[in-house]
């Protein structure tokens, strides 16, 4: 994902990394963005505010919007999920067993061993040893690192027995117990889809929201991209008077 390095490479001068947002205010002529960096707590005053927050994190946020809004903010539930990368010092799926790419579902924690699709026969390989959900992340969520990797090869070797002497290292994350992001993605049911989601998908006074969570495409980056690319509209209507709908012809 070098999208946000893309973007730091364009235009890093006018980001602030390290500031934690607590509070966003809406006022008569624009925004207010309290935040903390090195320690001391800042406020940013701009015309617009375009909240891209996790809900989950949001809803512990200081904040003006209305009861709509404030609604869908602490209602739209997210999932459980976790990954873990396993790192083996030879690609053994590929030169033992002819798998290139592709998913095994499993019976057990783990849900799915994910494949790479790259680099095939290569000296090394990084497989997914487990991508799980709901209550199966969450108890695979609340084990250590060092539990996660145990657990991880533990159940992968009744598929792939090399795991024992190919085995190097592992990184794994639990969404829900990662501090900006408390959860994988937004869950909608029908009943959300028509109030909050509603909600979020217009500005509440100078604070437009944007990211997976207000658009049909939860879980992708496609939908963060989309959902960006209709509040940049909104926002250019609005400024210029232009009655601009996202998508725009010939988009």
């Amino acid at each position: 994902d070098k999208i946000a390095e893309a973007i730091t490479a364009k235009v890093g001068n006018i980001i602030q990394m390290k500031s934690q947002v607590s509070a966003i205010t809406n006022t008569p002529k624009g925004v207010q963005v309290k935040y903390t960096k090195d320690g001391a707590e800042k406020m940013l005053e701009a015309d617009f505010c375009v909240c891209t927050i996790p809900l989950p994190v949001l809803s512990n946020l200081e904040h003006n919007f209305d009861s709509d809004t404030s609604r869908a903010i602490d209602f739209v539930p997210y999932i459980n999920t976790g990954k873990i990368g396993l790192q083996f010092n030879k690609r053994f799926w590929e030169t033992d067993e002819q798998i290139y790419g592709g998913i095994t579902h499993t019976n057990n924690e783990l849900t799915q061993i994910f494949y790479p699709s790259n680099d095939y026969l290569g000296k090394k390989g990084i497989l997914i040893g487990y991508y799980n959900f709901n209550d199966k992340a969450k108890r695979t969520g609340a084990l250590s690192i060092a539990d996660r990797e145990k657990l991880a090869l533990e159940k992968g070797k009744k598929i792939h027995p090399q795991y024992d002497t190919a085995f190097e290292n592992s990184f794994s994350v639990s969404w829900e117990k990662t501090k900006f992001n408390q959860g994988g993605w937004s869950l909608y049911t029908s009943e959300t889809r028509q109030s909050g989601y509603k909600a979020l998908g217009k500005p509440d006074g100078n604070t437009y929201f944007a990211g997976e969570h207000v658009t049909y495409l939860n879980s992708w980056m496609a939908g963060a991209f989309e959902s960006a690319r209709k509040v940049t509209t909104d926002i250019h209507a609005r400024v210029t008077g232009q009655s601009v709908k996202y998508p725009v012809s010939g988009s």
